[in-house]
């Protein structure tokens, strides 16, 4: 009885400690040690992982909306399906991750060494999210006219979705290192994939499509430069994730129950 009372009362005082809010209490942490006040915050987050990822591929691409302009640069790798970008290169104190695909965007702050998963809310509102639709068809158009993109002629492939035409420049394959062909391929069917314009996110295009431009009314994208030999990186045992849902006083209550089921399983039982 005298165990069970004394868990109960440091059970209490664990969930008011997690659970104060006042200017005392405040002014008491931030004069604790900071890997205390790390752990007490880290129960509402969940490591990255484990290990260093290495991206040696980028992508540099332009964005023009109604005349702003943005650059934008893609991190990947020919060793794992882990994609990393950032939407403004003047803006990179923080940065996209997604493990593969089809995997929850997360928002990662190198400098604080933490990070954000994306509900399906935020990602709606980024953009990130589009409405599922059939395959987009895009067919070279011959009789257009060739446009320069980085020191490539592209071949304008065309497709009316929703009354609007788009365009996207397909480059010429053979002018392009074999090496980086599959390379190139990889990132831009990421980027077209992780648009919420449904004749971008679902357009079907060749597999032999390098498509190094996209234009329709008022939107113009380019690629700018590409590379294989990078060194940005990831270790991923440094962050600790945010992610949403997981409420602070519903982790001390676990944490508590836990607490008292590892002690009553370690108590000497009873002999009939």
């Amino acid at each position: 009885m005298k165990v069970f009372l004394k868990f109960s009362i440091s059970a209490c005082f664990l969930l008011f400690l997690l659970n104060a809010n006042s200017d005392t209490f405040a002014q008491d942490a931030n004069k604790r040690p900071p890997s205390v006040a790390d752990e007490v915050a880290n129960l509402t987050r969940l490591p990255l992982g484990e290990g260093t990822l290495i991206f040696e591929n980028w992508l540099v691409y332009s964005v023009n909306l109604k005349g702003k302009k943005r650059t934008a640069k893609i991190y990947y790798s020919d060793n794992h399906p882990t994609f990393c970008w950032t939407d403004d290169l003047n803006n990179t104190k923080s940065f996209f991750f997604r493990d593969s695909t089809n995997a929850t965007t997360l928002t990662l702050i190198p400098k604080k060494k933490q990070g954000t998963e994306l509900s399906p809310a935020m990602m709606k509102a980024m953009g990130f999210t589009q409405e599922k639709r059939g395959d987009i068809i895009y067919k070279i158009n011959k009789e257009a006219e060739n446009t320069l993109i980085n020191d490539h002629s592209c071949h304008a492939a065309i497709s009316s979705f929703e009354d609007m035409e788009y365009t996207m420049w397909v480059a010429d394959r053979k002018k392009i290192k074999r090496s980086e062909r599959k390379m190139l391929g990889i990132g831009l069917r990421f980027w077209f994939s992780n648009q919420q314009r449904a004749a971008l996110a679902s357009a079907n295009m060749k597999e032999s499509w390098i498509p190094l431009g996209f234009n329709f009314e008022g939107y113009e994208f380019r690629v700018l430069d590409w590379g294989t030999e990078g060194s940005f990186s990831v270790v991923k045992d440094d962050f600790m994730i945010n992610v949403p849902g997981l409420d602070l006083k519903e982790v001390a209550k676990k944490y508590v129950e836990d607490l008292n089921r590892k002690k009553e399983e370690n108590l000497p039982q009873n002999e009939d």
